[in-house]
């Protein structure tokens, strides 16, 4: 979904949406936290092939960032990863739709039509 907004200066920008989806293989809940420097989006709970969406404007400065968290049963823990940077993403994506299992995150490439780019978690947030 392509939303418009409007800038400071009175320029229309677009808004970028993303959209995370649990994807665990075994069925559990997916527990995630998300938040930008500005923006807390607070803890979820998601049920098996349950998503989140959130839109946002893009920083001016190009420096837009969302990092989560991710838990589930047996995880051993959190598991951290950046969801939205600006600079990998600004132009692969406005509608940014990602799954979450246990290897990782998926990123939804509408090239291939599949989730097919996928990354490994950080060991942390630093």
């Amino acid at each position: 979904m392509l939303t418009m907004g409007w800038s400071a200066e009175g320029q229309i920008v677009k808004t970028t949406d993303v959209t995370v989806t649990n994807w665990l293989s075994k069925g559990q809940d997916l527990t995630m936290h998300c938040k930008s420097k500005e923006d807390d989006l607070g803890e979820r709970v998601l049920h098996k092939l349950g998503n989140f969406s959130w839109h946002f404007i893009p920083n001016f400065f190009g420096r837009t960032l969302f990092f989560c968290s991710f838990s589930w049963d047996g995880s051993g823990g959190n598991r951290y990863f950046d969801i939205y940077v600006e600079k990998r993403d600004k132009d692969r994506c406005t509608d940014c739709k990602w799954i979450v299992s246990e290897v990782g995150p998926c990123w939804y490439n509408a090239t291939s039509a599949a989730y097919d780019v996928c990354y490994g978690y950080k060991s942390s947030l630093l």
